[in-house]
């Protein structure tokens, strides 16, 4: 009985044949259904294919602007240094960075969606805040973070320079805000620093202890010991009065400045 059913079961169509025949049979009765399908979607991998070599174009162009613009902070500036052959040194620091931060802006505007793109846009604000236009770097920086990938190596440097944005207007919570953002980049230790820092700032009673807590805390992070332990010294200063930083001049002083130790004239 066994052998019978086992013969029966051979000679049973397999499951499998049977909808690979019905799958040939469906195809052979829409064949241009079939093939309309199968340009489309060649056609949709010949597209996927085109926006990214387009895509590899753009950020290669884009990238190339940018380093052009970033190159331009290496040029001499006349007096200051000797220039490469056919290379032309700026009249002036003020004139290298309006080239520069024209080509910036440039790369921002031509490219903004590239992620050359945004590093033109965090270097504006980086520039902008050096150059004591707080407010405008303030609106890069938080365009910057607002659209920049979370791993983007230079969010971390754009959050710490938008606390000093606020700080600057003199929106210092804002400022300390942003500085705590620090911490879920992984970098407790700024953050703790510049709290401690705005606190001395505000002229907090606790603020040296905050400091003094912050490089004890963390004496791996060197650059953020060191930054401690140098408002620690600035902060032990005698406050600043006007008039006292510079004495006037004594009667003499000049010519005997003039003098060696050995009571000459220098020749």
């Amino acid at each position: 009985m066994a052998e019978k059913i086992d013969r029966k079961q051979l000679r049973r169509p397999d499951e499998f044949q049977v909808v690979a025949g019905r799958a040939m049979g469906w195809v052979a009765a829409h064949q241009r259904l079939v093939l309309g399908v199968a340009s489309a979607v060649v056609a949709v991998v010949l597209i996927a294919w085109g926006v990214s070599a387009w895509r590899d174009s753009r950020e290669s162009k884009a990238s190339a602007e940018l380093a052009e613009a970033l190159e331009l902070l290496s040029r001499p500036v006349a007096g200051d240094g000797q220039a490469q052959p056919g290379e032309q040194p700026f009249p002036s620091k003020e004139e290298r960075e309006k080239a520069v931060v024209a080509a910036l802006e440039k790369v921002r505007s031509d490219h903004g969606h590239t992620a050359a793109g945004q590093t033109a846009l965090a270097e504006l604000g980086f520039h902008k805040l050096k150059s004591g236009d707080a407010a405008a770097a303030q609106k890069d920086l938080e365009e910057f973070l607002a659209r920049a990938r979370k791993y983007h190596p230079l969010r971390p440097f754009a959050q710490e320079a938008l606390g000093y944005a606020f700080e600057a207007q003199g929106k210092l919570d804002e400022a300390r805000a942003a500085f705590e953002k620090l911490r879920e980049m992984g970098l407790p230790a700024r953050a703790d620093y510049q709290a401690a820092r705005l606190a001395l700032v505000q002229g907090k009673p606790d603020a040296k202890q905050q400091l003094e807590r912050v490089a004890k805390e963390y004496p791996k992070d060197l650059a953020v010991v060191r930054e401690a332990n140098e408002r620690l010294e600035l902060a032990s200063l005698p406050p600043y009065t006007a008039g006292q930083a510079t004495p006037a001049p004594q009667p003499g002083a000049k010519a005997q400045a003039e003098k060696t130790p050995q009571g000459k004239k220098k020749r």
